[in-house]
């Protein structure tokens, strides 16, 4: 019978999934402002509602922005390149090819290149204009998120508790799982989720500066390229300064190339190590894969709920193969 029930909650629950994981990411990540304001209002409620107003105005509402901006700019670079109007990245490669290598078929990589870029920009719209167009349902699953994040700041305490009671493990085999979770989940954060903001904000503000088309839309792109480890971020950094290259801004693109070099390196192997756990007992690799099946398979929100499945299985094996005496 709890199989069944089980069952015909995860069914019920299944469409509001994504609103769950977030708000409960959004209370790990902000409980200790949570715990600050409570201090100050001394009213649980207050509190919450107070975090909930600081998440909607420097999480929801920028996230909105980008997302109309993104969209906006990815339609206008389309339309440039179906009327052949602006800037026509195929010619210009070609022009450039045919100026210092004569012996290859400039025209039919004009042609492949410009093809490319379209496909790429149609598919980036096609999915764009399918998310706007339920707007619907993302103010819904806003909403959820902000009133589950209410609810898992005001009465987390609680529910962790009645957690702990009702699973029938051992309660030290129910905090390791708890525990490594939250590493994993805070590594994932942390590690990667604010390097690669991080990252999409440096390199926009670089193509502001050196005059690089839509810098918006690139900084944005930016973010989920940076995922990838080490590579990441030079997939979106390396087409702007050939740009800047083949356009005959020479000086300028080589100081894209500075700027790219000093602030990406900086990020990754300064701020990055410091955000990420060393704790956790999963290989970055993995870790890498289980983010991007998450994403494969839940949409975006996949995105913490790959690493963490990967945490608790870690967690389980440990628990099933059995502690070593001295780490009991």
């Amino acid at each position: 019978m709890l199989a069944v029930v089980l069952f015909l909650a995860w069914l019920i629950l299944a469409p509001y999934m994504s609103a769950l994981v977030l708000a409960g990411t959004l209370a790990f990540l902000f409980r200790p402002l949570y715990q600050k304001c409570l201090h100050v209002f001394r009213y649980e409620s207050v509190a919450a509602l107070s975090v909930v107003v600081i998440v909607t105005l420097i999480i929801f509402l920028p996230l909105g922005f980008l997302g109309v901006r993104l969209f906006t700019d990815a339609t206008a670079l389309y339309s440039l390149l179906a009327s052949h109007g602006g800037f026509d990245p195929g010619t210009t490669i070609a022009n450039f090819l045919n100026a210092h290598f004569k012996n290859l078929p400039v025209h039919e990589v004009a042609a492949n290149f410009n093809g490319y870029a379209q496909q790429g920009l149609a598919w980036l719209i096609q999915h764009l204009g399918s998310f706007f167009s339920g707007v619907a349902q993302i103010f819904l699953t806003a909403f959820l998120s902000l009133l589950g994040l209410f609810y898992f700041l005001k009465d987390g305490e609680r529910r962790k508790k009645w957690i702990f009671e009702t699973i029938p493990l051992a309660p030290k085999y129910t905090e390791r799982i708890v525990r490594e979770m939250g590493v994993a989940g805070s590594s994932v954060i942390k590690g990667t989720l604010i390097v690669a903001i991080a990252q999409g904000i440096v390199l926009g503000v670089g193509f502001l500066l050196f005059n690089v088309p839509d810098p918006t839309f690139w900084g944005v792109l930016a973010v989920p390229a940076s995922i990838i480890p080490v590579v990441g971020t030079w997939l979106v950094a390396v087409p702007a300064i050939a740009y800047l290259f083949l356009t005959g801004q020479t000086v300028v693109g080589i100081c894209l190339l500075v700027w790219s070099l000093i602030c990406i390196n900086l990020i990754y192997n300064v701020f990055s190590p410091q955000l990420m756990h060393r704790s956790v007992d999963i290989h970055p690799y993995l870790i890498l894969l289980s983010i991007l099946g998450g994403i494969g398979l839940f949409g975006p929100i996949g995105f913490l709920v790959g690493p963490l499945a990967i945490a608790a299985l870690f967690s389980l094996f440990k628990i099933y193969s059995g502690l070593t005496p001295g780490h009991d």
